[in-house]
């Protein structure tokens, strides 16, 4: 049986739980955020261990992760950064965010919590046509 469906079988998409079988994620983070992303992963003590997963691949900074909690983080910051800003957002700025949480949305269902944090529910089905 493939991973694929052995995935569905366990859970759906939903509160999957710990399995070997769980999707890795490529996040990819917008050039515009490069610097955020550098300046979070170098603070001591580390905020999240995803920020140390950024790789630099081209002029994206790429990580990969099968942990709803990584997703989750990325996700969660980018919306704060939307709804609470630490500086003037331009234009771009605002897009990448806008970015960051789109793709972070193909793969999680996400719960908002309040008006400005979202926290991770579980897996979204796989689409079999991406195979």
């Amino acid at each position: 049986m493939q991973a694929k469906q052995l995935l569905m079988l366990f859970n759906c998409g939903r509160n999957m739980p710990s399995s070997p079988f769980l999707p890795t994620v490529a996040l990819y983070m917008p050039p515009t955020l490069t610097a955020h992303v550098r300046e979070i992963a170098a603070q001591e003590p580390l905020v999240h261990p995803v920020w140390r997963k950024f790789k630099q691949c081209g002029k994206f900074f790429i990580a990969h992760t099968n942990d709803l909690k990584d997703i989750e983080e990325v996700a969660d910051w980018a919306k704060s950064w939307l709804s609470e800003p630490e500086e003037p957002l331009n234009r771009r700025m605002r897009q990448a965010f806008q970015t960051v949480i789109e793709r972070t949305n193909r793969h999680v269902f996400f719960n908002t919590i309040g008006k400005h944090r979202i926290i991770a529910e579980g897996w979204k089905p796989i689409n079999d046509k991406q195979s």
